[in-house]
């Protein structure tokens, strides 16, 4: 297929689709006590996916909400995130991150550059979402091949699917946080105007510096720094520097973040069509990411040797961005709905380097996409539905600047996917396939990467209360235009970066066992996990330095990640008055590489354990995190030091009808020292130490 027809095929589609529209526009499915996954083309119930999958609501959001999106999701079963600071994180599943996690928006990608490198923020923020559903493994499989990991789809109905109650509803979030002087303010409203509705909201997020309970370099790491020193000839400004570690405070970690958007839909009886509009704007510090430059002196009566002048590194990003949403149903006797997504922005990004302009960093692309969902079928003893559909995007993704070290590129990607389910009610199937292609162009050289993904599962309910699911899935990936072209000093990761131009396409084969059982008025829901990657595409380091950087290579190893999540809640009985529910979540990964080692930043064993007690309009939920210390650790890898967590909120909806509420919550209450072994500044930056929320939530 031609590369014209590839980029344009998708839009095309659309555009077809949309000409259909007046007859078939409708309003959404009535809402029952099913938890749909609208991330599955399937559109299967939360209890019945054959994968691993988390529906988070806005509540729950709310509930949990910690900054950025990565780290508000964080406490879910397998997701944990790269904490690059309070401004930029990116969600790891099972261990997995970059462009084996895909962060959508609506069913379609963010355009944005968080995946080339860790310290660019994702955009989207976590009080935007309505819903968020994160789909593991090889649930994700109608996103891409490369999505191995999962998915992280934000639903955030700037596009309504449906009318607004009441012709007009609302919600306003205002918080403050006392661990870095906090702000953060968003509000939406959604109101009717005869079949169209209207969607506007805005948000801001502020920050200063935040404080931690110590130094901001670990113990180990502040050990090794010494033992080189001493090994070297001080002068007096080496000593004076060593005198200045960071205490208390992580500098410049401050940030703004500002969004706003409108969008307006036409909701009809049969579906709805809409376009939206949104615009990012931030500038945020980047801490542990300073950059050094030499000053030139002039000789004169003696030589002088050069100073080195660091500057404090920050970013300044902006996203212009359009939507177009719709959803058909009732299609005929075959195609019960027809939905598709589509996406076109414009991302820029300046690193500012003190007062001068650094690296420059832009992505333009769009991305669109399809599906059909047909109407269920009597077959055999069962029920038989599909779904089909076709997805694209094409980026065009360049770097300038002295820190460029991935040349421009052009990525135009194209796939199509189908998935099929037959029920016979005790036990049934549940297929997937997905064809791509992927074509990058970088300095003249064009790589064109043909994949093909497959999943099959087979599932039985043994009773009412029980689903059981085994999947077996094999998946393709094709490597990114940063494997395939890197070349230089990554200053954000401390590395020296080397693409390989002839990698091939990444292999993995997985298995996965999910589990829900109902035991009286608790809940069990787990997945044991095993990949087996043929050619898992990696920065391995070299073994030499450069100037203090780690020297890697992209190369493919053979690798093994497996392991487990899992999470049972239920109720605990009363206590004078109050209604008890407990709930506890685990996880952990682990991996082997073929050729020695482990994979670098793989987050360890951790276990939650909470209770809420409910009485009244007054909720009380208190947890304790426990987290491992990671002793798995890659070459060049400290390990990292387990930790304990205490948390706790209060919340009180004082005017039932007026549906106002007020959070006071504290987290770290112990202020205890943590590091997220996921990030790669976890020696340099840990978490936040205690930090109390106060906060208002208003709907209406």
């Amino acid at each position: 297929m031609s590369k014209v027809l590839k980029t344009t095929v998708a839009p095309v589609a659309l555009i077809a689709a949309l000409a259909t529209a007046p007859a078939v526009l409708a309003q959404s499915d009535e809402i029952d006590d099913v938890i749909t996954v609208t991330s599955n083309p399937l559109l299967t119930g939360a209890d019945e996916v054959t994968g691993s999958v988390e529906v988070v609501n806005q509540d729950h959001i709310i509930d949990n909400l910690s900054g950025s999106l990565a780290d508000t999701i964080a406490h879910e079963p397998g997701v944990s995130t790269t904490y690059f600071g309070p401004a930029s994180s990116r969600p790891v599943i099972r261990g997995l991150g970059a462009d084996r996690v895909r962060v959508l928006v609506n069913g379609t990608g963010l355009i944005d550059a968080s995946t080339s490198s860790p310290d660019h923020a994702v955009a989207s923020e976590a009080l935007e979402a309505e819903r968020v559903e994160i789909l593991r493994g090889p649930a994700a499989i109608a996103y891409g091949g490369g999505a191995i990991g999962g998915v992280v789809n934000v639903i955030d109905g700037r596009i309504a699917e449906e009318r607004a109650e009441g012709d007009f509803e609302g919600r306003f979030y205002g918080g403050l946080t006392t661990v870095d002087n906090g702000e953060t303010f968003a509000g939406r409203a959604r109101f009717n105007a005869g079949e169209f509705v209207f969607h506007i909201e805005g948000m801001s997020r502020t920050a200063e510096d935040f404080d931690i309970p110590g130094f901001a370099e670990s113990a180990l790491y502040r050990e090794l720094e010494e033992e080189e020193h001493e090994e070297e000839e001080h002068d007096e400004e080496e000593h004076e520097h060593e005198e200045e570690e960071v205490f208390g405070t992580v500098e410049n970690s401050g940030l703004e973040f500002t969004t706003g958007s409108i969008g307006v839909s036409w909701v009809g009886e049969n579906g709805f069509i809409g376009v939206a509009y949104k615009q990012t704007d931030a500038l945020y510090g980047v801490p542990g990411h300073a950059h050094a430059h030499e000053e030139e002196h002039e000789e004169e009566e003696h030589e002088e040797e050069h100073e080195e002048e660091e500057e404090i590194v920050n970013i300044d990003l902006e996203q212009t961005r359009f939507d177009l949403r719709g959803e058909f149903r009732n299609l005929g006797e075959f195609v019960e709905r027809f939905r598709f997504s589509a996406g076109t922005a414009e991302y820029e990004h300046t690193e500012l380097e003190g007062d001068e302009i650094g690296t420059q960093f832009t992505n333009e692309g769009w991305e669109a996409r399809g599906e059909l969902r047909f109407v269920e079928q009597e077959l055999g003893e069962g029920t038989w539905t599909g779904a089909a559909g076709l997805q694209a995007f094409s980026r065009d993704f360049v770097a300038l600047g002295d820190e460029a070290y991935v040349p421009p590129s052009q990525t135009d990607d194209w796939g199509i996917f189908t998935a099929q389910r037959w029920d016979a009610g005790g036990w049934g199937l549940e297929g997937g396939l997905r064809l791509e292609n992927r074509e990058i162009e970088a300095l003249g050289v064009s790589r064109d990467f043909d994949t093909v993904s497959a999943s099959g599962s087979v599932f039985w309910r043994p009773s009412e209360d029980s689903f059981f699911a085994l999947t077996l899935s094999s998946n393709e990936r094709a490597p990114t235009d940063v494997e395939l072209f890197a070349d230089g000093e990554h200053v954000a990761t401390r590395t020296v970066e080397n693409g390989d131009v002839n990698l091939d396409v990444e292999r993995a084969t997985s298995f996965e066992f999910t589990a829900r059982k109902d035991i009286g008025a608790w809940s069990i829901e787990g997945a044991l996990f095993s990949a087996d990657y043929d050619g898992f595409i990696g920065a391995f380091p070299t073994g030499e330095e450069e100037e203090g950087f780690i020297v890697v290579d992209y190369r493919a190893e053979d690798v093994n990640l497996s392991g487990f999540e899992g999470r049972l809640e239920g109720p605990l009985g009363t206590l004078r008055g109050w209604g008890l529910t407990g709930d506890f979540t685990a996880e952990y990964v682990t991996s082997d590489v073929d050729s020695g080692g482990d994979l670098p930043r793989l987050p360890p064993l951790a276990f939650t354990a909470g209770v809420t007690a409910q009485k009244g309009v007054h909720e009380l939920h208190a947890e304790v995190e426990w987290f491992d210390e990671q002793e798995n650790a890659a070459q060049f890898e400290l390990p990292t030091d387990g930790y304990t967590l205490f948390n706790a909120r209060y919340s009180v909806t004082p005017f039932e009808n007026d549906g106002v509420r007020f959070i006071l919550e504290g987290r770290n209450l112990g202020d205890e020292e943590a590091r997220l072994h996921t990030s790669f500044l976890k020696d340099q930056v840990p978490l936040p130490g205690r930090n109390f929320r106060f906060a208002v939530i208003a709907d209406f």
